[in-house]
């Protein structure tokens, strides 16, 4: 009799174990963020594109109230998370990553890119002119409630870095 409780105790563990095991396949993986792209850390992917990019200048850390106001004119109650990374003057190069609070804000901040794509062309065109042919194959890329501006010296070089920051 006691043969068959113990029996019973191991086959009942057992079929626990399998039946929980089975429940984590149904969860939503941690690293997917509601809109069911991945969750990324703006700061650490705004690090891997100027470590791994190709930028002549020297870019530098640009505050984020003082992006989202002055670069973007983007409303900061909007914006969850983001980083900055602009040039010395020498250059058009910037690197712009935003995750947006809701999927509702991500065409605007899309908007804002490619105003701030424009502003600099025409602030180039004169002053900069070897710097167009970077604005004019500027990066912007979303995914989820993320969106990436980069303008680099290889923008196509970029675009591979931003996307393998994604997968």
């Amino acid at each position: 009799m006691k043969k068959k409780i113990i029996y019973t105790l191991i086959i009942a563990v057992m079929l626990m174990a399998v039946l929980t095991a089975c429940g984590e396949n149904d969860k939503k993986d941690d690293s997917e963020n509601a809109s069911g792209g991945k969750e990324i850390d703006v700061q650490a992917a705004a690090d891997k594109i100027l470590s791994d990019g190709d930028f002549k200048d020297q870019l530098a850390a640009v505050d984020k109230s003082m992006a989202l106001g002055r670069l973007y004119s983007l409303d900061e109650s909007s914006i969850e998370a983001a980083a900055f990374y602009t040039n010395s003057n020498s250059t058009a190069e910037e690197i712009a990553i935003i995750k947006a609070n809701s999927s509702d804000y991500v065409e605007t901040i899309k908007a804002a890119y490619e105003k701030r794509v424009s502003d600099q062309k025409e602030a180039c065109k004169d002053y900069l002119p070897d710097e167009m042919p970077k604005l004019e194959s500027a990066v912007i890329y979303t995914n989820g409630n993320y969106v990436v501006l980069c303008v680099s010296n290889d923008n196509s070089k970029a675009e591979d870095i931003i996307k393998e920051l994604f997968k």
